[in-house]
């Protein structure tokens, strides 16, 4: 009799005589016995259980060696050598739009507004990405089916020339006839002197902000300007650097606040500020010197007088007015000038130096 049977047998027993401790050691031995009824079963499960990490290990010493590359050799080549397998891409996309679309369509009706890429709405051969070597996709970018790096990006596919063109008629009516009186650059410099030009910058980044789109620069001729020659004098000298002699032009450059409109409204403090400090006269300016004036002035110097009076005395005149009006004189005065206010280079001083000897009458060799 096997062992199931009897212990169905002795279950049987305990049932009717209705002892509950027999009960509970029958059952559990019950479990044991099923357990170990075929040690052979239980080993065969066992090794269906047990995890193999790689086929056919080497083994060395008693002892299995464990495989870096778990069992990706292939023909004995290492798997770090081995070329990938190149699987050409067919069109998944059978049933996009743009597979339907004509030739001569219309594509501000396609494209109205901006948008996020849309590959299913494009009828180009768009790509984008990066490649790591030649067998990966054929060497090429990956194409738009699917593809984020071009929704990533800001596009410009709603500025296209008849987007522009359609968008200008649409606002025409309410534009007004450009003025008759600016025809040229020059009227529009009269009428409008001041320009202030600024920038806005379009990257792809994380953020839509840049800084340099802060700063705002103001130009002005200060011949637009109602001043007077001592006003005049006294905004160029407030002014500093900023200002270009060359073409008479104040350039104020802004960017200390984080935003362009504060930055425009700082600009045009700065130049509201230096009009009426220059307009303003302080009691201390009536003792201006010659050495306190930006350019040399003939009128104002003492050179003026000195010679006047060295020209006087060869001539023997005894009017200084009439010295004055001679050509040597008058030769001397713009050499001078331009000594002073150009700066000393050899032509200016050769000139000098000439308009020198004629007023004293030195003749050279």
């Amino acid at each position: 009799m096997s062992l199931v049977k009897k212990f169905n047998r002795i279950q049987c027993y305990t049932i009717i005589n209705g002892n509950s401790l027999n009960t509970f050691l029958i059952s559990h031995l019950n479990k044991k016995l099923y357990t170990t009824e075929s040690n052979d079963n239980a080993e065969e499960s066992r090794a269906k259980n047990e995890r193999v990490f790689f086929k056919d290990p080497e083994v060395i010493d008693g002892f299995k060696v464990f495989d870096v590359y778990m069992n990706k050799k292939k023909d004995g080549v290492p798997f770090d050598q081995r070329v990938r397998k190149a699987y050409k891409r067919i069109e998944r996309d059978q049933f996009a739009r743009y597979n339907k679309m004509p030739t001569d369509q219309d594509w501000t009706n396609v494209w109205p507004t901006y948008s996020m890429f849309k590959q299913s709405a494009v009828p180009l051969p768009v790509r984008q990405g990066f490649v790591k070597n030649l067998s990966e996709n054929e060497g090429l970018p990956p194409e738009k089916y699917g593809n984020v790096e071009l929704i990533k990006i800001p596009n410009f596919l709603h500025l296209t020339p008849p987007h522009i063109k359609k968008q200008c008629a649409a606002i025409k009516k309410f534009c007004t006839p450009w003025p008759k009186e600016l025809k040229t650059d020059q009227d529009c410099e009269t009428h409008f002197p001041v320009e202030i030009t600024s920038s806005t910058y379009i990257y792809d980044g994380p953020n839509i902000r840049d800084d340099r789109a802060r700063v705002v620069t103001l130009k002005i001729k200060l011949s637009s300007l109602d001043l007077d020659k001592r006003a005049y004098n006294k905004f160029i000298k407030l002014a500093q650097n900023r200002y270009d002699p060359s073409t008479d032009t104040l350039t104020i450059i802004a960017d200390r606040c984080p935003y362009r409109n504060q930055n425009e409204d700082y600009a045009n403090y700065l130049l509201t500020t230096l009009y009426l400090e220059s307009k303003q006269c302080e009691d201390w300016e009536s003792e201006i010197t010659e050495e306190d004036m930006l350019e040399f002035k003939w009128e104002q110097s003492k050179s003026k007088q000195n010679i006047l009076n060295t020209v006087s005395k060869i001539e023997n005149l005894t009017d200084t007015q009439k010295a004055a009006d001679l050509k040597e004189v008058k030769d001397y005065k713009e050499n001078l000038t331009k000594i002073f206010n150009q700066g000393e280079n050899d032509l200016n001083l050769s000139e000098y130096k000439q308009s020198v000897l004629n007023i004293l009458k030195i003749k050279t060799a």
